[in-house]
């Protein structure tokens, strides 16, 4: 019996370790999955515009996005970086179908936000906020948003200097564990957005 019984521990044990396996690797995918989706829209704009120096500013943004997320190539994982750090602390707490508004503040002191936003209804959205500090994300602020949160990039990209947006913001949209898009927006090239209206 006792022979039966390790057997039987020794099973569910693999099996557990499978299942953290697994979830470690949604992670992974998910986060790489991300930092390239994130890169190539910089990378798109960069070779759409005809403007030098907004080339030489996506050109620096490609450059600082990488050292943001503490990589040199796109593919790397580094489970200390910030964005693997704010989607293993809360990837599981989101619905199927979320986006995630990177909003960072410069100043004196640069502060790093996040927002998810969660689809309620066909009427209204689940916003939540998030603030990095002391080397981990923290949940500050929830709220609704109706009507519900609508993007589309066509509607909020606007010429360069004519926009609401100080900071650079990147939208990425998640639907089933996959990235689905991830826009970047350069500072003053996004119209206002109805998050930050809150």
């Amino acid at each position: 019996m006792k022979h039966v019984f390790y057997c039987f521990m020794i099973i569910v044990l693999s099996s557990c370790g499978r299942y953290i396996k697994n979830s470690d690797n949604r992670t992974e995918k998910f986060f790489v999955s991300w930092n390239i989706a994130t890169a190539n829209s910089i990378q798109l704009q960069e070779n759409f515009t005809n403007d030098d120096y907004q080339k030489s500013l996506y050109q620096n943004r490609l450059q600082a996005f990488k050292a943001y997320i503490d990589i040199v190539n796109l593919n790397e994982l580094n489970t200390k970086s910030i964005r693997y750090k704010l989607i293993n602390q809360y990837l599981n707490d989101w619905n199927n179908k979320f986006y995630i508004v990177e909003a960072n503040e410069s100043g004196e002191v640069s502060t790093k936000i996040s927002y998810v936003i969660l689809q309620n209804s066909r009427d209204s959205s689940k916003v939540l906020k998030y603030i990095y500090k002391n080397g981990k994300w923290e949940k500050v602020e929830q709220y609704e948003l109706s009507p519900a949160f609508k993007f589309h990039r066509e509607n909020f990209i606007t010429e360069y200097g004519v926009g609401k947006n100080e900071n650079d913001i990147t939208v990425t949209f998640i639907e089933d564990n996959n990235i689905i898009s991830s826009d970047f927006f350069l500072n003053f090239t996004m119209k206002q957005i109805d998050i930050f209206n809150k």
